[in-house]
């Protein structure tokens, strides 16, 4: 699921670094273990042995402390919530084919943003309550097909359709690849997965909900 943004041009966005280091560090190791990174503590890991090559040990070290406190602020805050009252969380990347995303990085995401991957109960029978398309297809082609799959009587009595908790991605840039916007994906997913307690702003830029009614 790659970006049309270069995970390694937004690395060196948020360190302010020149454009021109961009060839240099998409070849090293330290952006290739970046971007295999599954949790949060392996893209800290990632990032600072980005400013250490590129020369920039204290910009990545406060971009790090940045992003931690912002994810951090997540964690806490939904960490009296009981296992029996986080959502099931299906991540898409196509409709059709109807694909699910099995990602490691996206799968710990939703786990801060207080949700449960559904891939990892699908075997208990267990249904989504919450349905989130990522996918690299434009917006007006998904609008139309949307509709056509989730009406299919098989999905009527799914949760996520009866209450339309079906929300579409629409920017690229997020929630595609481990990297410096680590704390946005996990914003992102927190304010869908528990809007009531978390507003940061992301439906007017980056997600819209589905409506089937």
């Amino acid at each position: 699921m790659r970006s049309h943004f270069s995970a390694a041009q937004l690395v060196l966005d948020a360190l302010n670094l020149a454009a021109t280091d961009l060839p240099l560090l998409e070849h090293t190791g330290e952006y290739q273990d970046l971007v295999r990174a599954t949790t949060p503590d392996d893209v800290y890991t990632g990032l600072r042995a980005i400013g250490r090559i590129l020369n920039a040990q204290q910009r990545a070290e406060t971009l790090v402390e940045a992003l931690e406190e912002r994810i951090n602020i997540i964690v806490h805050k939904l960490k009296f919530i009981p296992e029996t009252h986080k959502p099931r969380v299906l991540l898409l990347q196509a409709i059709s084919p109807l694909t699910a995303i099995r990602q490691a990085y996206l799968d710990n995401l939703v786990r801060i943003a207080g949700g449960i991957p559904l891939l990892e109960t699908a075997a208990a029978g267990e249904q989504p309550d919450i349905i989130i398309l990522i996918s690299k297809e434009p917006v007006p082609q998904l609008l139309k097909e949307v509709p056509g799959l989730f009406s299919a009587p098989a999905w009527r009595h799914v949760p996520a359709i009866m209450h339309s908790n079906i929300f579409i991605i629409h920017h690229n840039q997020y929630l595609r690849q481990p990297g410096a916007l680590i704390a946005d994906d996990a914003e992102i997913l927190a304010e869908i997965i528990h809007p009531k307690y978390f507003i940061f702003g992301r439906d007017e830029d980056v997600w819209m909900r589905f409506n089937l009614s």
